[in-house]
């Protein structure tokens, strides 16, 4: 039934400070950019997946419930990716701890919009 996720979308009320954060912070490589009236977003490769910030007229301010979905970066490793963005001002509420169930290291950061990320990967 289902093959794939083909993307993921963030929507935000200030959708290009909220990209170019995304790019500054996070050196994300953007692959485009769509400009209509109903359809304002910018778009970003991670890997094999695409990320896309966008304009939606029914989100208003920060992320209220920012536990309720994250999202994972995968890492090489996880303590020098939170070094590296730690340096760049990315605030983390997680720093490098190892998961209790399996052998992955985690640490988890906020964007610019509130919403809660997260690094997974080796040590």
């Amino acid at each position: 039934m289902f093959k794939t996720i083909s993307d993921v979308i963030i929507w935000s009320e200030h959708y290009k400070e909220l990209a170019q954060w995304y790019q500054e912070k996070l050196g994300l490589e953007k692959i485009g950019e769509v400009n209509h009236p109903k359809d304002m977003c910018i778009g970003f490769k991670v890997g094999q997946m695409e990320l896309w910030i966008g304009f939606h007229d029914k989100v208003k301010g920060k992320n209220s419930d920012k536990y309720r979905i994250m999202h994972n970066f995968v890492v090489d490793s996880v303590t020098e990716t939170y070094q590296k963005l730690s340096e760049k001002g990315v605030s983390f509420i997680a720093k490098p701890f190892k998961a209790p169930t399996f052998d992955k290291y985690f640490a988890t950061f906020e964007d610019l919009d509130g919403n809660f990320m997260q690094l997974i990967g080796g040590k």
